[in-house]
């Protein structure tokens, strides 16, 4: 039997979306007074004033002990940069570990969330959710491979234009998460509905078309006119058809419900989990 979440008729309102020195005289013979436009490489950094630094014209990578702020730095080909540097690690980390995108309807700011009107033809279909994301609901935290890609996705959000996750940036060693926080509300008793990512590959892909990632998301018992709260997660590695063919040559995802009885789904965010 599929898992049953629901809230009996209320909705969360708190939910959110989104070393010792060492001494090496024997095989490094270090010139504290070097020569000016001249540096080297060797087991243990040179010593220089900061001052000093202006004078070297280093290869990249080069490693020196700064004298007069105590600091181990090396040269990126622009700058001498402080290993200790936290906005360094920091800048690291964010280059290529995780992030997410997130799109907020007005929900999370004293809002409303936006409505999908499941209709008489709509039900046991597939159909693509509605949102309106809020003027501040745009969370773009992506690792810096994926943001060569613009904006990281398409459509606005409407009926017959839904919001599309670009997967560019991503290769076969990556892997998502996509979340939604939403509630649905039934005009009949024990309906269920499903949720579903729908993927489209990239280009010169065998088979082409489309295939998806499916999960039952509610089971709705507890009568009809209330609404039950859902939280789909759903996961999946990016393989060889969606990962990042080419610029502008990516797989994407969007998502999906399905109801066995009309009613209205209301989402709130919309959110994209990637480990790089």
């Amino acid at each position: 039997m599929p898992i049953i979440r629901n809230t009996g008729g209320t909705s969360d309102d708190s939910q959110q979306p989104f070393r010792d020195q060492e001494s090496l005289s024997v095989l490094n013979d270090v010139r504290s007074d070097r020569s000016i436009k001249e540096s080297s490489s060797s087991s243990r950094p040179d010593e220089v004033t900061t001052e000093g630094l202006d004078n070297l014209n280093p290869e990249v990578g080069e490693m020196v002990y700064d004298t007069t702020v105590n600091e181990n730095k090396y040269w990126n080909g622009t700058e001498w940069v402080a290993l200790s540097s936290t906005d360094t690690v920091n800048d690291r980390v964010n280059e290529h570990s995780q992030g997410y995108l997130g799109l907020l309807s007005s929900f999370y700011f004293g809002g409303v969330a936006t409505d999908t009107i499941i209709g008489e033809d709509d039900v046991d279909n597939f159909v693509d959710v509605e949102l309106i994301v809020d003027a501040n609901g745009v969370f773009d935290n992506r690792p810096t491979d994926m943001k060569e890609d613009a904006s990281g996705y398409e459509g606005t959000g409407v009926a017959g234009d839904p919001y599309i996750f670009s997967l560019e940036g991503l290769d076969t060693t990556s892997f998502a998460t996509f979340r939604v926080s939403m509630d649905f509300t039934p005009e009949e008793d024990e309906g269920q509905l499903e949720s579903r990512i729908l993927f489209d590959r990239h280009t010169g892909t065998s088979p082409s078309e489309q295939f998806s990632i499916e999960e039952v998301s509610l089971s709705m018992q507890q009568g009809a006119d209330i609404p039950y709260t859902a939280e789909p997660l759903l996961s999946f590695f990016i393989g060889d058809s969606i990962d990042t063919n080419a610029a502008g040559d990516a797989g994407k995802v969007r998502f999906q419900i399905k109801s066995d009885v009309e009613g209205t789904l209301r989402v709130r965010a919309l959110t994209l989990y990637v480990n790089k």
